[in-house]
């Protein structure tokens, strides 16, 4: 499923995430956060810059940013693997 982020809060992004069953393409992503956080078997491809907590406690998830990310990628995942194209923020991997 493809989304534009454009003019999506963190909130409706992450419901229509939600809402894919995990797979999905993500495009002009600026800022939102929480990207992911807590959802199992997810496929995000990830174009832009997601915010604080990309990934956070996810469970068997392939995560790609084509981009920079910000602080806190992958906090607290359980299992699986985030791809950044570019440079990632503070505690990433944590």
């Amino acid at each position: 499923m493809f989304m534009d982020a454009s003019r999506l809060s963190d909130l409706e992004l992450n419901e229509a995430v939600r809402r894919s069953g995990g797979e999905c393409r993500i495009e002009g992503c600026l800022g939102q956060r929480f990207i992911g956080a807590g959802m199992d078997g997810c496929r995000i491809s990830i174009g832009g810059i997601p915010g604080n907590a990309l990934g956070a406690y996810v469970d068997d998830c392939r995560v790609e940013v084509f981009g920079n990310a910000q602080d806190a990628t992958g906090d607290t995942m359980n299992d699986g693997a985030i791809y950044v194209d570019g440079q990632a923020g503070d505690a990433t991997g944590y």
